[in-house]
């Protein structure tokens, strides 16, 4: 297979993974503004302000809760009935969530738009297993090429995503242009790529299990194992802490902004948008020059550092261009930390238990930013503040807890 050949068969997989990237990018904005602005029509305007901050964390976190389910299962999935066909499951899943959520911001339903929720959550696992079926076909010699091809896909759609979304959504330019209309896109994208991936993907997994599995309390019993396990538990508990950091502020930035400085569903977008070139450039370039200079512990401390230093930066500077500036640095720093993070994960164990210790990882990460979601939701009409003040906590905290692994 030349070049040219492979980058195309491995097209639908790049998009399958540029769609995951676009997902909660294109959505945080929308669901901020339908949900927490009282003239948006969506929800009764004598709606209190603790039920729909509630309703805003729950929409969030009901999909990482599914995602957390849904992946193990699909993982489970796909060694039975092959790659193809379990993408082909998350790509309809995402069709079915997205339109299903446009159809429910018609309707002003919340409880469909849950449901929209639900099912793109619970079929969002597409991320690892386009990611294996990548390598599955990479020649030897465009392994590398291919995986940062990998990363430049799902980085792409977090800057794209929110632009798309603030673009789709916004009257001003086009003049049938509403919420429902970023939906109706993204849905479109994941249908079209379903069907060029049954044309032009050939199955990459031979030896598919015959009988069909499917382990419902798989998902509890990863989550788990990582405490267990002697060489990873201490830094689970590391990532746990970040999560909840990270998550605090990914989540309710849109609702800090909407609030404090009342930002359009469009500024949110771009407010992003930025944080999303931050990844790219520290998922990149920034981690790969720092990981050739430094020792991995040092360079996720010090990423958790800055990252939560900007997090304060931006809670007490009150200048807006200074805010910008600390979300694109946050982007960096907190890729790169994370990055690293899992590299450690992953040098810990075994070259046998690599894709067990992988699933770990984002068993952690998807449990733990659903339950913060929720939580923050239930308590976030305190004030906006609060959040932002959460985030700084969770990722100093993640940061003094490493301090003292590293010192044993």
């Amino acid at each position: 297979m030349n070049k040219h050949k492979s980058l195309l068969a491995m097209l639908p997989l790049f998009l399958v993974l540029f769609i995951d990237g676009m997902g909660l990018g294109l959505l945080f904005p929308i669901l901020n503004t339908i949900i927490i602005e009282p003239t948006a029509g969506f929800l009764p305007e004598s709606t209190s302000t603790l039920v729909r901050d509630f309703y805003y964390g729950l929409t969030i976190g009901i999909f990482m809760i599914c995602w957390f389910f849904g992946a193990a299962i699909l993982g489970d999935l796909s060694d039975s009935i092959g790659r193809k066909k379990s993408l082909m499951i998350c790509l309809i899943g995402a069709f079915l969530g997205y339109f299903i959520s446009a159809i429910a911001i018609n309707l002003h339903s919340f409880w469909i738009l849950l449901l929209g929720r639900m099912i793109a959550g619970f079929t969002a696992g597409s991320q690892p297993i386009a990611q294996a079926a990548i390598v599955d076909v990479s020649l030897e010699e465009h392994k590398p090429r291919n995986i940062g091809l990998i990363l430049l896909a799902i980085s792409l759609g977090f800057v794209f995503g929110p632009i798309f979304g603030g673009l789709l959504s916004n009257s001003a330019l086009v003049s049938w242009f509403n919420f429902t209309v970023p939906m109706y896109f993204a849905a479109g994208i994941s249908l079209f790529n379903a069907f060029l991936l049954a044309l032009t993907f050939e199955e990459t997994l031979t030896n598919t299990r015959k009988a069909l599995t499917i382990r419902w309390h798989h998902a509890v019993n990863i989550f788990i194992s990582a405490f267990k396990h002697p060489a990873i538990a201490r830094y689970s508990v590391v990532l746990l802490v970040m999560i909840f950091g990270w998550s605090n502020y990914f989540t309710f930035i849109p609702l800090y902004l909407l609030q404090t400085y009342h930002y359009t569903t469009m500024q949110n977008s771009f407010f992003l948008a930025v944080m999303g070139l931050g990844f790219s450039l520290g998922c990149g370039y920034v981690v790969g020059l720092f990981t050739k200079l430094c020792k991995f512990n040092n360079i996720v401390l010090v990423g958790l550092l800055i990252t939560a230093a900007q997090v304060l930066i931006f809670l007490v500077s009150g200048v807006q261009w200074v805010m910008w500036v600390t979300t694109f640095i946050i982007g960096v720093s907190l890729s790169v930390a994370y990055s690293v993070l899992l590299t450690i994960f992953s040098n810990q164990v075994s070259k046998n238990e690599q894709g067990w210790v992988m699933g770990v990882t984002g068993s952690i990460m998807a449990l733990c930013f659903g339950v913060t979601s929720v939580f923050t939701g239930l308590i976030a009409h305190v004030g906006a503040i609060l959040p932002m003040i959460l985030a700084f906590s969770g990722l100093l905290f993640s940061a003094i807890l490493l301090f003292f692994i590293k010192a044993e």
